[in-house]
Parts: structure tokens; sequence; C-alpha cells
């Protein structure tokens, strides 16, 4: 199914302020990196609030396309065949402008073991990655999950920006809200049953001592939220009701999923709480015109689970807009 409901535009005249505001720090020198680090590369309040309102979600949403949001930027050069090989002087027009659209909604940031403790992360095909459950893949399906699930400081929102995609290869997104869960499974789920590791794109981690038991749903103020990744997690003990209800989980984002067609310039904002994401399989082709998405992380002041205030996120540290290692 696919399904792009009230998508928006920024308003013309904020969109024109928001690009001559990103040629103006790429002329200065500004990179996806750096932007943020210069007081005066700020956005001025009065078009940070109109970008603000314009990625806003809906109120009961957990999600939001921005048509066009990055449109009118320098084309970036062909798809890359691994995030690494991305120039960054080519794409930092995108770079730019993704970090400052990110800005308005929280503190975005990076992972010291990603892609290099960049905050603007390049997700495209990769031949060495292709079967695995990573954004490099591309002949299976990326599975259902919450990003970065294991760590306890992980996104409240996830920003996609879309560079190139000329196959119409759709991001899937499916929320927690929409399946109906009967209390008896909510109840189960928020059980501590499952330990959540990093994935591949982390490389090589150590598994502390403490193995600690993450619970799958919890409660926020506006409602149910989830924490998802069955690719790397693993069972604590034997809690069989917990596993059936996990069970219906899955069968329930299979059910309730859809998938979110995104072109040259558009963005996708995702509460990372509420919604899971994925993708559909697709054929890269390793050319330079693979589909090439544009991702950041962002952190907001609103409060998870107590629980998580005991984890240890596999010693994985943040990378702050300022640069500094937490």
């Amino acid at each position: 199914m696919i399904r792009v409901p009230n998508p928006v535009s920024v308003p013309s005249s904020a969109g024109e302020a928001f690009r001559a505001a990103v040629a103006d720090r790429v002329a200065r020198g500004a990179t996806g990196d750096t932007v943020l680090r210069e007081p005066s590369w700020r956005l001025p309040d009065a078009l940070a609030a109109a970008l603000r309102d314009s990625a806003a979600l809906p109120a009961g949403a957990g999600w939001r396309v921005l048509r066009g949001a990055l449109g009118g930027l320098p084309e970036p050069g062909p798809t890359p065949r691994r995030w690494s090989e991305a120039d960054a002087t080519e794409t930092a027009g995108h770079d730019v402008a993704l970090a400052l659209l990110a800005s308005v909604l929280g503190r975005p940031f990076g992972w010291a073991h990603q892609q290099a403790g960049r905050l603007v992360h390049n997700i495209l095909p990769s031949p060495e990655s292709a079967t695995g459950q990573v954004g490099a893949s591309s002949s299976v399906p990326l599975e259902w999950h919450t990003e970065d699930a294991f760590h306890p400081e992980r996104a409240d929102f996830l920003i996609l920006a879309c560079v190139r995609n000329p196959d119409r290869v759709g991001t899937r997104l499916a929320s927690v809200r929409e399946l109906g869960l009967p209390a008896h499974d909510v109840e189960r789920l928020q059980r501590p049953a499952l330990a959540i590791t990093p994935d591949d794109s982390y490389g090589e981690w150590q598994n502390p001592a403490a193995v600690i038991g993450m619970p799958t749903v919890w409660h926020r103020a506006d409602g149910l939220c989830v924490r998802y990744d069955p690719s790397y997690s693993n069972p604590i003990g034997d809690d069989r009701e917990f596993a059936a209800a996990y069970g219906e989980l899955a069968a329930g984002f299979e059910r309730c999923g859809f998938e979110v067609p995104l072109s040259p310039g558009d963005v996708v904002i995702v509460d990372n709480d509420v919604m899971v994401h994925g993708r559909v399989a697709f054929s890269a082709r390793y050319d330079g015109t693979d589909r090439w998405l544009k991702r950041i992380l962002v952190r907001s002041p609103r409060q998870r689970h107590p629980a998580e205030n005991a984890e240890h996120g596999y010693s994985q540290r943040i990378i702050a807009p300022d640069g500094t290692e937490t």
C-alpha cells in the first residue's frame, strides 16, 4: 500500500529564504558537519519558525512528508558505491540544508562509530552490504525497525531526504498506534524480555557483562510507543506469552504498514518512538544512478521510559553538533 497523506510544502517565501541561506553558508565553507558549530550560520528566528511550522507532525500522526523541501540544490554528482566515497564538496548543499532543517526540530547528532561520526549520513546501496540488515542493503527488504533501538539516547526524530530515486523505491512505515493491540498484549510487551544490540553499520562492538532487558512498548502522554529491531534482538529467558505478543506485533506491522514514495528534494520526518520503518528490496546497478538518501538524527527534550536510564548503550558515543563526543 502506498500512502502520502497531506504532504506539505514549505511556503514559497520561506523556501526561497532557506535556499538562499544554504547557498550563503556553503559559499562561506560550511559542511553538514560544521554548519551548526558557527552561531552566525544558524537560521534567522523567523525562518526557523516557518520551517518548524511546516515540519511539525500532524496531531496524532507519527510522520510527515515535506515536498521539495531540499529542491533547487546543486546536483551532487553520481550516486557513490559506498557512503565513504561521497564527495563532501559536491554534496555540501544537501548536507547543509538537511542539518539546518533538522536543527529547527531539536538537536541533531551523529554516532562516533557510524559513518565516521558524521551528522549527515549517506544511505545508498553498496555491493558488500547487499544482503545485510543495514541501510546499505538492496537485494533483501530492510525489515521493520526503530532507528538505533539498542541505545537509550536514540533519535526522537529520524529525517530522510531524497537525493535520487529513479526507481521509486519506497520507504516503508508503520505506526504502533494503528495496530489496535489488545490490553493483554500491551502488558506482555512492556516486559523487559529482549536485549537489543547495535546493528552491523557500527562495525565491531563488545557485549558488556551486564545484559539489560528492554521493554518493547511503553506509554507516552500522547499514546503508545515502540522500540523494535528483531534482526538484532535476543530473548532474555523463556517468556512464551511475550513471544506470542511479539509475533502479533510483527504481523500487525505487516498488516498496517505502507510505502512512502520519495522524489528528489522530498523529506520525510519520522517519530522514532511511534513508527517503525524499513524498505522494500530493489535491484542495485552500482552505476551512479541508484537510490540515494541523506539521513540525520534529532533528539528532543521529551522523556522516555525511566528504565532506560540504567542502560549502557553498548558504549556507543554521540557526536554533538559542535563536534564533541559524549
